[in-house]
Protein backbone atom coordinates (compact mmCIF):
# COMPACT_ATOMS: atom_id res chain seq x y z
CA UNK A 1 0.00 0.00 0.00
CA UNK A 2 1.27 3.46 -0.91
CA UNK A 3 0.77 6.55 1.28
CA UNK A 4 1.85 10.10 0.52
CA UNK A 5 1.17 13.76 1.26
CA UNK A 6 0.56 16.12 -1.64
CA UNK A 7 2.40 19.42 -1.89
CA UNK A 8 0.37 22.56 -1.28
CA UNK A 9 0.08 23.24 -5.02
CA UNK A 10 -0.99 19.64 -5.75
CA UNK A 11 -3.40 19.79 -2.80
CA UNK A 12 -5.06 22.89 -4.27
CA UNK A 13 -5.41 21.04 -7.60
CA UNK A 14 -6.85 17.97 -5.83
CA UNK A 15 -9.38 20.12 -3.94
CA UNK A 16 -10.41 21.77 -7.22
CA UNK A 17 -10.86 18.34 -8.87
CA UNK A 18 -13.01 17.08 -5.99
CA UNK A 19 -15.13 20.24 -5.87
CA UNK A 20 -15.65 20.16 -9.64
CA UNK A 21 -16.49 16.44 -9.74
CA UNK A 22 -18.98 16.66 -6.87
CA UNK A 23 -20.37 20.13 -7.57
CA UNK A 24 -19.73 21.61 -4.13
CA UNK A 25 -17.41 24.00 -2.35
CA UNK A 26 -15.40 22.59 0.56
CA UNK A 27 -14.35 26.00 1.99
CA UNK A 28 -10.95 24.69 3.04
CA UNK A 29 -8.07 26.97 4.02
CA UNK A 30 -5.35 27.51 1.43
CA UNK A 31 -2.94 25.73 3.76
CA UNK A 32 -4.95 22.46 3.60
CA UNK A 33 -2.80 19.53 2.51
CA UNK A 34 -4.17 16.32 1.07
CA UNK A 35 -3.02 12.99 2.46
CA UNK A 36 -3.47 10.07 0.08
CA UNK A 37 -3.42 6.30 0.46
CA UNK A 38 -3.72 3.73 -2.32
CA UNK A 39 -4.59 0.32 -0.82
CA UNK A 40 -5.37 -1.13 -4.26
CA UNK A 41 -4.41 -0.06 -7.76
CA UNK A 42 -6.91 2.50 -9.05
CA UNK A 43 -8.46 3.27 -5.63
CA UNK A 44 -7.11 6.26 -3.70
CA UNK A 45 -8.42 7.58 -0.37
CA UNK A 46 -7.93 11.36 -0.03
CA UNK A 47 -8.10 13.02 3.41
CA UNK A 48 -8.51 16.82 3.59
CA UNK A 49 -8.99 18.51 6.99
CA UNK A 50 -11.53 15.97 8.27
CA UNK A 51 -13.14 15.29 4.89
CA UNK A 52 -12.46 11.88 3.37
CA UNK A 53 -13.06 11.04 -0.27
CA UNK A 54 -12.49 8.04 -2.51
CA UNK A 55 -11.07 8.35 -6.00
CA UNK A 56 -11.84 5.35 -8.14
CA UNK A 57 -10.54 5.87 -11.65
CA UNK A 58 -11.62 9.43 -12.51
CA UNK A 59 -14.65 9.42 -10.17
CA UNK A 60 -14.68 11.02 -6.73
CA UNK A 61 -17.18 10.36 -3.95
CA UNK A 62 -17.27 10.83 -0.18
CA UNK A 63 -16.29 7.89 2.01
CA UNK A 64 -19.25 6.63 4.10
CA UNK A 65 -17.21 6.80 7.30
CA UNK A 66 -16.59 10.54 6.87
CA UNK A 67 -19.54 12.26 8.55
CA UNK A 68 -18.11 15.71 7.76
CA UNK A 69 -18.08 14.98 4.02
CA UNK A 70 -21.48 13.25 4.02
CA UNK A 71 -23.08 16.27 5.68
CA UNK A 72 -22.37 18.33 2.55
CA UNK A 73 -24.73 16.27 0.37
CA UNK A 74 -28.52 15.92 0.11
CA UNK A 75 -30.02 12.92 1.88
CA UNK A 76 -32.66 10.28 1.28
CA UNK A 77 -34.11 8.20 4.11
CA UNK A 78 -35.17 4.60 3.42
CA UNK A 79 -37.40 2.20 5.35
CA UNK A 80 -36.11 -0.92 7.11
CA UNK A 81 -37.17 -3.24 4.29
CA UNK A 82 -34.80 -1.56 1.82
CA UNK A 83 -31.68 -1.79 3.99
CA UNK A 84 -30.76 -5.43 3.32
CA UNK A 85 -31.05 -4.89 -0.44
CA UNK A 86 -28.92 -1.73 -0.35
CA UNK A 87 -26.23 -3.50 1.66
CA UNK A 88 -26.11 -6.12 -1.10
CA UNK A 89 -25.53 -3.41 -3.74
CA UNK A 90 -29.06 -2.82 -5.07
CA UNK A 91 -29.96 0.63 -6.33
CA UNK A 92 -32.32 2.78 -4.26
CA UNK A 93 -35.86 2.25 -5.53
CA UNK A 94 -38.60 4.84 -5.08
CA UNK A 95 -40.94 2.67 -2.95
CA UNK A 96 -38.22 2.29 -0.28
CA UNK A 97 -37.62 6.04 0.09
CA UNK A 98 -39.63 7.59 2.96
CA UNK A 99 -38.39 11.17 2.63
CA UNK A 100 -35.59 13.04 0.87
CA UNK A 101 -33.94 16.43 0.43
CA UNK A 102 -34.15 18.28 -2.88
CA UNK A 103 -31.07 17.29 -4.85
CA UNK A 104 -31.90 19.03 -8.12
CA UNK A 105 -30.91 17.43 -11.39
CA UNK A 106 -29.93 13.82 -12.04
CA UNK A 107 -26.27 13.03 -11.40
CA UNK A 108 -26.00 14.80 -8.01
CA UNK A 109 -24.48 12.67 -5.23
CA UNK A 110 -27.07 11.66 -2.60
CA UNK A 111 -26.41 10.06 0.80
CA UNK A 112 -28.84 7.27 1.73
CA UNK A 113 -29.64 6.93 5.43
CA UNK A 114 -31.75 4.50 7.41
CA UNK A 115 -34.99 6.08 8.58
CA UNK A 116 -34.92 5.12 12.27
CA UNK A 117 -31.39 6.02 13.39
CA UNK A 118 -30.25 8.21 10.51
CA UNK A 119 -27.01 6.29 9.88
CA UNK A 120 -25.51 6.55 6.40
CA UNK A 121 -25.68 3.17 4.69
CA UNK A 122 -25.13 3.98 1.01
CA UNK A 123 -24.53 6.77 -1.47
CA UNK A 124 -24.59 7.37 -5.17
CA UNK A 125 -25.62 9.67 -7.98
CA UNK A 126 -29.30 10.41 -8.47
CA UNK A 127 -30.72 8.71 -11.56
CA UNK A 128 -33.64 11.15 -11.83
CA UNK A 129 -34.22 14.77 -10.80
CA UNK A 130 -35.69 15.22 -7.31
CA UNK A 131 -38.80 16.85 -8.81
CA UNK A 132 -39.41 13.68 -10.86
CA UNK A 133 -38.72 11.46 -7.83
CA UNK A 134 -41.54 13.21 -5.92
CA UNK A 135 -44.10 12.03 -8.46
CA UNK A 136 -42.69 8.53 -9.03
CA UNK A 137 -44.25 5.47 -7.40
CA UNK A 138 -41.77 2.89 -8.71
CA UNK A 139 -38.37 2.66 -10.34
CA UNK A 140 -34.78 3.46 -9.49
CA UNK A 141 -33.96 6.90 -8.03
CA UNK A 142 -30.34 6.58 -6.84
CA UNK A 143 -27.55 4.37 -8.17
CA UNK A 144 -25.77 2.53 -5.34
CA UNK A 145 -22.12 3.53 -5.83
CA UNK A 146 -20.79 2.86 -2.31
CA UNK A 147 -22.43 1.05 0.63
CA UNK A 148 -21.45 -0.34 4.02
CA UNK A 149 -19.45 -3.55 3.69
CA UNK A 150 -18.51 -3.03 0.03
CA UNK A 151 -15.05 -3.08 -1.57
CA UNK A 152 -14.23 0.53 -0.56
CA UNK A 153 -15.40 0.00 3.02
CA UNK A 154 -13.19 -3.09 3.37
CA UNK A 155 -10.20 -1.40 1.70
CA UNK A 156 -10.47 1.47 4.17
CA UNK A 157 -10.07 -0.99 7.05
CA UNK A 158 -6.58 -1.81 5.76
CA UNK A 159 -5.43 1.81 6.11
Amino acid sequence: MKKWVLSRRDSVEMIAKIESALGLGLDLPKSAQAQCAEPESGVVFVVLDGYEFVQSGEAFFPFLGSQEALGRFPQAFVDEGAIKFLLNGADVMRPGIRKFDEWGEAGRMVVVREEKKGRAIAEGPAVVASSDARTMTKGSCIKNLHHLGDKYWNLHKAL
